[in-house]
């Protein structure tokens, strides 16, 4: 009877797995959800999370982009009833959706598999309490799908308050929908339906309950629904006293779990997860080291490159040194040279000792000034040829031979 129990509830833990994200009509994020369900309907778990795994390490993926891998691998875990890793990627997942552009939706989306995951835990008091916090208006964020199982959750609800009419009436608008959006999925609606009308007394509505429920779960190739088919049926045989039927339910159900095996396959995806994670640790090692050893290398180069400059700027300044003392001595050989020239461009003929004309006087006055004989005739209102007279008599008094003696 435990074991039953036990199996029961891994049944209605799976009720809800499949829920997908489809915010807009985004092909990109589309054409990823198919992926993963594709992987994970044919029971490649590993391939689902290795496929995530390089959107998660992405260091191009946007917020969003790792909103909906997280996500995709909370679908994955809760699939195979590994509550801890679903719950963990799942609020990883509203950790990155929340600094998205889609807040609100992301918001909508969590606070829904919030509800799913304590519906199928059965805490039914958290169910209650989030229920009435989740607005028609929010409902247009989530898929068809999302909304049919949300609607699954309401008959449900109603079910267990007996408000059987209004169960099914919900019960139905969710088959409607999943008949259009995701067949595949049919199976929970119909094994609820089972239930209702094993209530109801209706035997024949429930057996044909089954047998569509079964004919959706093969069809699609869905082990884990083809099980929980059986569970739901053979509880309904017990119940109404069928013990035959209820034993080969059973053992179908034994035969089945065996193969389903989702124990071995949650140990695959752990190993993988630790690889995962040496791997991301390897590659953290990896970049500090390559950051350390870039860092060594440039305080080396800056180290080499200062005492570079330094040596430079001392040079320069040995330079700047010699330059000054060299531009001062020879400044000072310049006043020197300029002293010298300047006593010796005194003239060393004292005219007084000369008997000189005034005239003579006044043109050894003007050629001093550096004017030219033609110059010297304008200013004393002579003719040039008088002045190079009077230049021959000053020179012969003076015995020299050219002006520049004057």
């Amino acid at each position: 009877m435990k074991k039953n129990t036990l199996l029961r509830t891994a049944i209605l833990i799976f009720i809800f797995l499949s829920s997908q994200i489809s915010f807009g009509n985004n092909d990109e994020y589309t054409k990823l959800n198919a992926q993963i369900n594709a992987f994970n309907d044919s029971h490649n778990y590993e391939k689902s999370i290795i496929y995530l795994e390089k959107i998660i390490t992405n260091p191009k993926s946007s917020h969003y982009d790792l909103y909906n891998a997280y996500f995709q691998k909370y679908q994955t875990y809760k699939r195979l009833f590994n509550y801890t890793e679903a719950l963990n990627n799942l609020d990883l997942a509203l950790k990155a959706g929340l600094l998205s552009n889609k807040k609100e939706e992301v918001e909508i989306q969590i606070k829904i598999e919030k509800l799913f995951i304590h519906f199928d835990l059965l805490e039914f008091d958290k169910v209650t309490q989030i229920l009435p916090t989740i607005s028609e208006e929010q409902l247009k964020h989530i898929n068809p799908q999302t909304k049919a199982f949300y609607l699954s959750i309401l008959g449900t609800m109603e079910l267990r308050k007996k408000n059987f009419r209004q169960g099914e009436i919900y019960l139905d608008e969710a088959l409607v929908i999943l008949l259009k959006s995701a067949p595949k999925h049919l199976p929970l609606i119909y094994k609820k339906k089972i239930g209702l009308y094993k209530h109801l007394k209706q035997y024949k509505k429930a057996l044909e309950s089954f047998e569509k429920g079964l004919y959706y779960a093969k069809k699609y190739k869905m082990d884990i629904y083809v099980i929980a088919m059986y569970n739901d049926i053979s509880h309904f045989y017990n119940e109404i006293g069928d013990t035959k039927n209820a034993a080969l339910a059973q053992q179908k159900i034994l035969s089945l779990s065996t193969k389903y095996d989702a124990t071995n396959r949650n140990g695959k995806l752990h190993l993988l997860e630790k690889k995962f994670l040496q791997k991301s640790k390897d590659l953290d090692n990896e970049n500090q080291n390559y950051t350390r050893t870039v860092l060594t290398i440039s305080i080396i180069s800056l180290v080499i490159i200062l005492l570079v400059l330094f040596y430079l700027l001392k040079s320069a300044k040995h330079k700047r040194t010699v330059a000054e003392l060299k531009i001062n001595n020879i400044s000072n050989e310049l006043e020197n040279v300029t002293k010298e020239l300047s006593e010796s461009g005194q003239s060393k003929i004292n005219l007084a000792n000369y008997n000189l004309t005034e005239r003579q006087n006044q043109i050894i006055a003007l050629v001093k000034q550096g004017k030219t004989n033609k110059e010297i005739g304008v200013e004393l209102f002579i003719s040039e040829n008088t002045v190079k007279y009077h230049l021959k008599i000053i020179y012969e008094a003076l015995n020299i031979t050219n002006r520049s003696k004057l």
